[in-house]
């Protein structure tokens, strides 16, 4: 009778550890499936989907440059760009960092030059320019121009800068249309 239970133990052992061992390499499984690449993926009516699939696709996208650099990563949601996306040059700097909702343009984007240095700062809002945005030269590092945008429009006051810091210019915007230019103030 002795012999029967030790029997009835380890399958029972045996059994609650092929249970376990499921539960846990199951999600590992998941989080260890391959980032996708774009050859991986059609586009069906503005959607991801993986090639031969029905359902939109859900996962990462990792792209490398030939030497091994990371080239483009994000995630994409129900078949759409989603979260944060970030592209590199291929020397391995960033170039660019944008946020979407679910394929919209939502946030701030920055874009960087191939040194590293920013020198476009935008703000989207339902995939349009809507916020502060402004320009760097991408070579002297110098802020050459800043201004906001509504509804894709510019609006309000758009300032120049020289190469010292000085305002150059000033601009002032109403509904993308411009209402008024310094220096055609100054030459009247």
């Amino acid at each position: 009778m002795h012999q029967r239970d030790k029997k009835k133990d380890f399958k029972l052992i045996a059994l609650t550890t092929i249970f376990l061992s499921s539960l846990i390499l199951l999600p590992i499984n998941k989080c260890l499936s391959e980032p996708k690449t774009w050859e991986n993926l059609v586009e069906r009516k503005n959607q991801f989907f993986e090639k031969f699939k029905n359902t939109p696709f859900n996962g990462q996208i990792e792209i490398y440059w030939p030497n091994g650099y990371l080239k483009e990563t994000g995630m994409i949601k129900n078949g759409k760009k989603d979260n944060l996306w970030e592209y590199y040059h291929e020397n391995g700097k960033i170039k660019e960092v944008e946020f979407f909702t679910l394929g919209t343009l939502n946030g701030t984007r920055e874009q960087y030059g191939s040194g590293g240095q920013l020198y476009i700062k935008a703000t989207y809002k339902d995939g349009k320019l809507d916020g502060p945005w402004i320009y760097i030269d991408p070579y002297d590092g110098w802020l050459y121009k800043k201004g906001q945008y509504k509804l894709g429009k510019k609006t309000g006051t758009w300032t120049y800068y020289t190469i010292l810091g000085d305002i150059e210019k000033k601009e002032i915007w109403k509904n993308g249309f411009k209402i008024f230019d310094s220096t055609d103030a100054e030459s009247s």
